[in-house]
């Protein structure tokens, strides 16, 4: 322990504790509680082994031993696996504000495809030993190491665990209470002692580059299914998964990190030059490819992990624009959400009755901004309406745009194209003023212009 390392553990537990989710954070109450068992708890398999690194902690959660244990060994590559959208934007918040390198989430569950190189696993009291060795079996390489933060009955796992999973043997356990009190715990090391499943390819410079090329010739193929599939919202709902088209947008992909993590395959044809991606990849007979490349790109197709979108609840009240989209054109849903990010809306609302934005046609209008900005689920329009008292409404007839005064929370909903509101509730009407004799603007263009206002009037100041 250094006086660096325990001011980082400290900022840690200060987000964690002043955090607006903390209940979904943790359920301990005191400092006392926190210190021994979060922070003593994650901190003791270093008194015992050294941490195989990279290492991937299933389920983080508020960064529980994952962070914990990236802060005391900053040397150790660290992988934090949680799904949860408030968990994750948690663990990123420390990550930035500490400065951590070495260190990335990755926001989707673990399973058998899981994309990353690793050689070694931590986990707290997620699931059964046996239960973690399956999860792991695909994708942890030879030697590789399963550390399990266990309670007393820890011990009782191992047989039952290694009764089923022979490529796996137990290496150690520890025993100990933590700092004097009666809370026992194990330390349970588990090692992979035969190579996975998984291929490896890679030049000899360049050993740890693991993934698969699968070649794909005939329409029968259940997984090509899958892929065309991805042309319809009810396809990306069943397998999870959408595509990104365009030559600019997947080399941002396969250059991010972040974005990296959460693509599953790369489709390529096979008549395209050869290209070293280093990431899974699916080669397709070139009919087979035009049929999936909806968009006429010619160039690789990423498919994509879908993220779990959270749900809205409630109006907040810090500053920014909250922007409440029912739009049902996946071109109009795409560009409204690249405006959003543009002009620096804090989040997008989905409506009920909103075209899934991971539609071919809205990843084409939305390219990065798709990333880059947080999406929500909603109610339908009308709930919107009822659920959010003085929302400005974007209408045909309303206060001018230019002379309207916005607080600094402003939540923002146009109308869905053509007809607009059947109901207005206590909604704020505004009107962009247009030349006499021009029906109505489209309903994308209006937000765009008005997000913009809203963006010009706050950087006026500055």
């Amino acid at each position: 322990m250094t006086e660096a390392k325990a001011a980082q553990l400290r900022r840690h537990w200060q987000l964690l504790v002043e955090s607006d989710d903390k209940t979904d954070l943790t359920r301990l109450e005191t400092t006392q509680e926190i210190a021994i068992k979060h922070y003593l708890d994650c901190a003791m398999p270093l008194k015992f082994t050294k941490l195989p690194s990279p290492l991937l902690d299933i389920g983080s959660g508020a960064g529980f031993p994952g962070l914990v244990l990236k802060i005391l060994s900053p040397e150790t590559e660290v992988i934090l696996g949680e799904v949860r959208p408030k968990r994750t934007r948690f663990l990123q918040q420390v990550i930035d504000e500490l400065g951590l390198t070495g260190v990335q989430v990755f926001a989707h569950r673990i399973g058998p495809q899981f994309p990353l190189e690793i050689q070694g696993v931590a986990t707290r009291a997620l699931e059964s030993c046996r239960d973690t060795l399956y999860r792991v079996a695909p994708f942890l390489p030879k030697g590789g190491r399963v550390l399990l933060l266990k309670g007393p009955k820890g011990d009782d796992e191992i047989g039952e665990a290694l009764a089923e999973m022979k490529d796996f043997a137990h290496e150690k356990t520890y025993s100990y209470n933590l700092a004097g009190t009666r809370n026992e715990r194990r330390l349970v090391i588990m090692r992979r002692e035969r190579e996975s499943v998984r291929k490896t390819v890679g030049q000899a410079e360049a050993p740890r580059t693991t993934y698969r090329v699968t070649e794909i010739t005939s329409r029968a193929n259940d997984q090509f299914k899958g892929f065309l599939a991805l042309s319809e919202a009810k396809g990306i709902r069943k397998e999870k998964l959408f595509l990104v088209s365009g030559e600019k947008l997947v080399q941002e992909i396969l250059s991010t990190p972040r974005l990296k993590a959460s693509l599953q395959t790369l489709l390529v044809s096979s008549d395209m030059p050869a290209q070293a991606h280093e990431v899974n990849t699916i080669m397709l007979a070139p009919a087979l490819f035009r049929e999936v490349d909806l968009l006429g790109t010619r160039y690789a197709i990423a498919v994509m992990r879908l993220p779990e979108l959270e749900t809205w609840q409630s109006p907040v009240t810090e500053n920014g624009v909250t922007v409440f989209l029912p739009f049902q054109d996946p071109a109009n849903i795409g560009a409204a959400i690249r405006s959003a990010a543009a002009f620096g809306a804090r989040r997008v609302v989905l409506a009920e009755e909103a075209a899934s934005p991971f539609l071919p046609k809205a990843v084409r209008a939305a390219a990065n901004a798709l990333f880059h900005v947080e999406l929500m689920r909603g109610p339908r329009l009308a709930e919107i309406l009822t659920r959010v008292p003085g929302i400005f409404r974007l209408d045909m007839q309303g206060e001018a745009l230019h002379e309207v005064k916005f607080p600094a929370s402003v939540n923002l909903l146009a109308g869905v194209e053509g007809y607009g509101f059947a109901e207005t509730g206590d909604s704020r009407a505004i009107t962009i003023a247009m030349q006499p004799g021009v029906e109505s603007l489209n309903a994308q263009t209006a937000l765009s212009i008005a997000l913009y206002e809203i963006r010009r009037r706050q950087l006026a100041p500055q």
